[in-house]
């Protein structure tokens, strides 16, 4: 992860969720996201696993609290929010020594922004009566995306392209990864996984453009390096599941 120059290099250390053996790579799409950013941004950087159940790790850091991602950089205070995070590494880790991340076209800052709110209250919900609802919701914010993928940017369009043909990018912004799309593609991975598992939902093979998004990210070393086995996904929405479940039981 070098970047070829002579300025010296922060010392960067990301401290993320551990899987349930209490040392791999855990399913956090939050720490994904700043993963994935310090992986495109080609600097040399540490990873360290913590184990949740281990709430006494954290007496040594007291402000931290609990959360999960962190950040600290040249051993100043620790970065705790997560947009704050990908502001800060995109403000010093600048053009040009480290690549560019923010998109070119608005348009991609906002796409599939509703999918992640919808797919967790279709996979938490525990009542017949609004699971055919809470589904189509999903539904419609799957198909929202799809739409704004085959749609041309302004970019992709010139006096040789019919801009009523679809598009072919790999990503939300273009042919490379930009902080959108570390933000929305942890969180399609989670819907892709738990919802087929779970729920018996897939994404529909006819959205073609979510499709291919998917799967140039899933042929990314960014996104490869960064993902965790599909059982830790499962295994998370599971625990969620059940205490969704115990919570309407009480209440009976």
């Amino acid at each position: 992860m070098e970047n070829g120059g002579d300025q010296e290099e922060p010392k960067i250390e990301l401290f993320v969720k551990a899987a349930s053996d209490g040392t791999s790579l855990g399913d956090c799409v939050f720490c994904q996201r700043i993963f994935m950013i310090l992986c495109l941004k080609k600097i040399k950087f540490s990873v360290t696993t913590v184990d949740m159940t281990k709430k006494h790790l954290f007496k040594a850091l007291p402000s931290l609290g609990t959360k999960i991602p962190f950040l600290m950089i040249d051993g100043e205070e620790p970065i705790t929010d997560v947009t704050e995070m990908a502001n800060y590494l995109e403000k010093r880790l600048a053009p040009p020594m480290y690549p560019k991340l923010e998109p070119n076209n608005p348009e991609a800052a906002m796409a599939g922004t509703e999918i992640f709110q919808k797919f967790s209250k279709f996979i938490k919900n525990s009542s017949q009566a609004d699971e055919e609802r809470l589904q189509r919701a999903l539904y419609i914010s799957l198909v929202q995306l799809n739409e704004f993928l085959i749609r041309r940017l302004p970019d992709e369009i010139d006096d040789d392209t019919d801009e009523n043909s679809p598009s072919e990018r790999k990503f939300l912004d273009g042919d490379q990864l930009t902080h959108p799309d570390c933000n929305l593609l942890p969180k399609l991975h989670h819907v892709r996984v738990a919802t087929k598992a779970l729920k018996g939902f897939e994404i529909p093979q006819d959205l073609t453009g979510l499709w291919r998004y998917l799967n140039s990210a899933y042929e990314t070393e960014e996104f490869k390096k960064t993902l965790y086995p599909d059982e830790e996904v499962t295994k998370t929405w599971q625990k969620h599941m059940g205490k969704v479940k115990t919570t309407v039981l009480r209440r009976v």
